[in-house]
Formats: C-alpha cells, sequence, structure tokens
C-alpha cells in the first residue's frame, strides 16, 4: 500500500477553501497566523471575480461595493464570515464559484489537478 505524500496547502489555497467553506454555512476556526495581507490579496481576486457570475444586477453591485472596500480598508476571513450571514443567495454563490474557480487555477499551477 503506497503513502502519498501531501504537500501543505499554501496560504492562499487554505483561503480559498476556508471561503467555500465559509459560503456553505459551516464554522471556520482561523489560524491567528493568518497573514492579513494575503487574506486581502486572495479576497480581492474572489470578489474581482464573483462579480462576473452574479446573475443579479443589485448582487454585482454588492459584490462591487465590497470589492471596493477591500481594497481601501483591508478585508480578512473573518470579516467574511460576518457578512455572508447577512447576504443574498447569489452573492454566496458568486463568491463560491470564483473561490472554486480560482482554487483551482492555483492548484493547477502547483501541479495539483
Amino acid at each position: 500500500m503506497s503513502h502519498e505524500i501531501k504537500p501543505t496547502p499554501s496560504p492562499e489555497q487554505y483561503i480559498l477553501v476556508a471561503l467555500i467553506d465559509i459560503c456553505r454555512g459551516l464554522k471556520v476556526n482561523l489560524p491567528l497566523e493568518l497573514d492579513k495581507e494575503v487574506q486581502k490579496n486572495v479576497l480581492r481576486d474572489v470578489l474581482s471575480s464573483a462579480i462576473s457570475f452574479a446573475e443579479k444586477q443589485e448582487s454585482m453591485q454588492i459584490i462591487s461595493d465590497e470589492l471596493f472596500t477591500c481594497v481601501r480598508d483591508g478585508c480578512t476571513l473573518q470579516d467574511q464570515m460576518e457578512l455572508i450571514e447577512k447576504q443574498s443567495p447569489d452573492v454566496i454563490n458568486a463568491k463560491t464559484l470564483a473561490a472554486a474557480y480560482l482554487l483551482k487555477l492555483v492548484n493547477k499551477e502547483r501541479n495539483l489537478h
């Protein structure tokens, strides 16, 4: 029986998976050492991608406003936990799709198909 050694997830992968879990309504325990700048960069990428996944104009505007705030003031997974509780299914779905798409790209970059 062969035991494959799995590489440690990058901070970007961890953030994307955590965001998908948060969007699914799961409780995520965030490590204290999670770099706020990395979180901001990953969440900025997710939000900018999520705009195109939203189906409703109102959802696109909400995500766009959130992206603006993220770029200006910063954003974290903790912020997402609080925001997602109040957001529409279309906004949550758009974020989930964007995070999954970006995770696929990161995994491909790391040769983890």
